[in-house]
């Protein structure tokens, strides 16, 4: 069996946009944690770098994290981010112990 895949997310906000975009991922963490195969759905702003924002984030397979993406709430949630985040970058990994 196939340990659950975790994703850390990481966006760093344009200037000026970091409150519409910590707004909008505050939105998708009450429906992603509502989806059937999410065990953990966690947003976090850096300590030290407060227009970076990490989501981090569980799924029972990979294709639970390919459904959430697209889900309507994520699918909403795309353009904005996309507009606000001058940096997207993405790890995904799978625990070994």
């Amino acid at each position: 069996m196939t340990p659950p895949l975790t994703l850390i997310a990481t966006l760093i906000a344009k200037g000026g946009l970091d409150g519409e975009l910590e707004q909008t991922l505050q939105g998708l963490q009450g429906p992603s944690r509502a989806e059937a195969d999410c065990i953990q759905y966690d947003f976090h702003r850096d300590a030290e770098q407060p227009r970076t924002f990490h989501m981090i984030e569980q799924w029972r397979t990979e294709a639970a994290l390919t459904a959430h993406e697209a889900t309507p709430h994520f699918q909403a949630a795309l353009p904005i981010i996309e507009r606000a985040a001058e940096k997207l970058t993405f790890t995904k990994m799978y625990r070994i112990s």
